[in-house]
């Protein structure tokens, strides 16, 4: 009897601490560290816990995803080593996101779509779209809004298989920046 109490005690405490949680049709709202929001796409999940500022999904990580992450400028870029200001140009922003992407050994035949120019809550940005294939020839692809501010760099990332999926939920990531608000 005492097991199946904590058997029961167990499960109830792994179901508070759930790692995924629905995005409330009713407040899409997210508020990230008095810094930005914007309204999570319909029908996603968020993860919980994650090394990034917000982490969204539709059909899984590994078929799609949106990650948010704001980093200060002291603190190096993962694989260029290179640190931002917040003096640079959308240029020179855009030239990092693609440096940072392009070397990832992993990443074979890496392709910049497009770059252009954007604007994000206001705020000059940039919109670069890549895509390069897995080992095993699948495409994938990533659109990235980022931008420079006073307080660090931020990128909200949208990244998914090219073939079917990086378009299926493409126009979710779209509105979503549409709702990026800065406070």
């Amino acid at each position: 009897m005492r097991k199946l109490i904590h058997a029961l005690l167990l499960t109830l405490f792994m179901a508070g601490c759930a790692p995924w949680s629905a995005v409330d049709p009713n407040s899409r709202l997210i508020r990230v560290k008095g810094d930005y929001s914007l309204e999570a796409p319909n029908g996603w999940v968020r993860r919980n816990y994650d090394v990034y500022d917000v982490f969204l999904s539709r059909d899984g990580p590994l078929l799609n995803f949106i990650a948010i992450d704001r980093e200060k400028h002291d603190r190096e870029l993962p694989r260029t080593k290179r640190k931002t200001s917040a003096g640079l140009l959308p240029q020179e922003v855009a030239e990092l996101v693609i440096a940072e992407q392009k070397a990832v050994d992993s990443r074979g035949s890496f392709t910049v779509l497009s770059n252009q120019p954007a604007m994000l809550g206001g705020k000059p940005a940039v919109r670069v779209h890549t895509r390069w294939k897995i080992e095993r020839g699948l495409p994938i692809e990533r659109l990235t809004y980022s931008l420079v501010d006073q307080k660090g760099r931020l990128a909200f990332i949208y990244e998914a298989p090219g073939l079917v999926y990086f378009p299926k939920a493409l126009a979710d990531f779209e509105a979503a920046m549409k709702t990026v608000v800065f406070q």
